[in-house]
């Protein structure tokens, strides 16, 4: 049975189809499945290998099956087999504890062109966790280590699909194939790096081509969110950070406005001027990828954590582990503070922060628990104007789950703080700076 059940998830697995494993976990009473029990749930939530019980005991597995894939997160569920009103309707004398674990294939990223923004969109896609693929008639492997495959063929053989998200990053040099490539295959994301006027030339040709004009619609050009940075390394952020929240169906504003736990204030001036540097407050493995990416756009990193070590944080230019309560936090108006405490002081921390008159903080938290904290302050005498460069919860709405998802909403977040922007997305902003055309054209070599 166990050969047979490791068959078949490899055989979901090799298919790239999304399901769910459900195990009994716990037995109360009378049930027919025992503890360790499994099913395979697929997408369109049928049992397609395994047994966690019959009738509705199944009915509920399943549903609440889809309803992990869809939140893209574990659940333990009950099945309450000895009420027929209130539980699952088959009154057997028990109940089940099962736990359901939502297993999603890689998303995949194909990256058309091999510049230094390919290259930095690729080392972060793959950071993402995406499959990333690289495709470009000069592509060399050893400048894409994070890539499933690289591809070192003309433009005009690039093969997408549906399920596929396409970065076009060619210099111009075949911008032309790759869109056309992107719409034939109808991909779920299409971003081109490129000025509005140049695109335009791209898309006459394709009009030729009898392309309907709907289908430009689906042309994110230029590419990214509205971040303000110049650099491959930021210009990639705000493409993958746009690419996030399409997928997942999210607005990428910023979490505070949408929770609206605070009022929110006028949008504050651009630090352009100022060197930023970054404080996380705390450990784990969220406070490990904000830093890992401040470090990617060249931002200095202080990490402030009494369960910190030196392997957790090779790339950081200062780690402090003696300061438990806090106290000898070194904030200035250039600091941007993100606390990834886990809770445990994040109060505390968040106090002392406020001290220096940061440009940024952001509380790692959930909604409840970032309306405690804000709470607290309040108590302690903080006024509400004090308050305004607080953001919790931390982040653009991207619809981040993991840590890595999740330390891309909030850097986003501070380089958009930074440059004193949006966060919409770069399409729909209808005046750009001329300075930020090089970034559009994604012209780094």
């Amino acid at each position: 049975m166990q050969s047979e059940f490791s068959a078949k998830l490899a055989e979901l697995l090799a298919a790239r189809r999304p399901f769910a494993v459900a195990t009994v976990i716990r037995v109360r009473g009378s049930a027919s499945a025992k503890p360790g029990a499994k099913a395979l749930i697929d997408e369109a939530g049928r049992n397609v290998f395994g047994w966690v019980g019959g009738g509705c005991a199944e009915s509920l597995v399943r549903e609440e099956a889809l309803r992990a894939l869809q939140d893209r997160a574990t659940r333990i569920v009950t099945a309450d087999l000895d009420d027929e009103v209130l539980g699952v309707g088959m009154p057997c004398g028990g109940a089940m504890d099962v736990y359901i674990e939502p297993v999603l294939p890689k998303p995949s990223l194909v990256i058309a062109g091999s510049n230094k923004l390919a290259r930095a969109l690729a080392l972060l896609g793959g950071n993402l966790g995406y499959a990333v693929r690289v495709h470009a008639p000069e592509a060399d492997p050893a400048h894409f280590p994070t890539a499933e495959r690289v591809v070192a063929e003309p433009y005009g053989t690039i093969r997408v699909g549906a399920q596929d998200a396409l970065a076009v990053a060619t210099q111009h040099q075949g911008d032309l194939d790759a869109v056309r490539a992107g719409l034939v295959g109808h991909v779920n994301y299409l971003a081109l790096v490129s000025r509005r006027d140049v695109a335009e030339n791209v898309f006459k040709r394709l009009r030729q081509e009898r392309f309907a004009e709907e289908a430009f619609a689906q042309v994110r050009v230029p590419a990214g969110l509205d971040l303000g940075g110049k650099s491959p390394e930021t210009v990639s952020l705000s493409i993958a950070a746009e690419l996030l929240a399409v997928q997942r169906g999210k607005s990428a504003r910023m979490l505070r406005d949408v929770k609206g736990i605070l009022p929110a204030p006028p949008q504050p001036p651009a630090l352009e001027t100022v060197q930023p540097e970054l404080l996380v407050v705390g450990h784990g493995r969220i406070a490990e990828e904000v830093a890992r990416l401040a470090t990617l756009i060249g931002w200095p990193v202080t990490v402030n954590s009494p369960g910190a070590s030196g392997d957790d944080y090779p790339s950081a230019a200062c780690l402090v582990t003696s300061d438990r309560d806090y106290s000898a936090m070194e904030v200035n108006p250039s600091t941007f503070v993100v606390i990834c405490t886990q809770h445990k002081g994040d109060h505390l921390s968040l106090r002392k922060a406020l001290e220096g008159q940061p440009a940024y903080i952001g509380l790692v938290a959930s909604q409840k628990r970032s309306g405690l904290v804000l709470d607290y302050l309040r108590g302690q005498g903080a006024e509400l104007e004090s308050l305004a460069c607080i953001h919790a919860p931390a982040g653009l709405d991207l619809g981040a789950v993991t840590p890595a998802e999740i330390a891309l909403s909030v850097v986003a977040e501070m380089v958009m703080r930074q440059h004193g922007r949006s966060a919409k997305p770069l399409q729909s902003v209808k005046t750009l700076p001329r300075q930020e055309a090089r970034g559009c054209d994604g012209r780094f070599d």
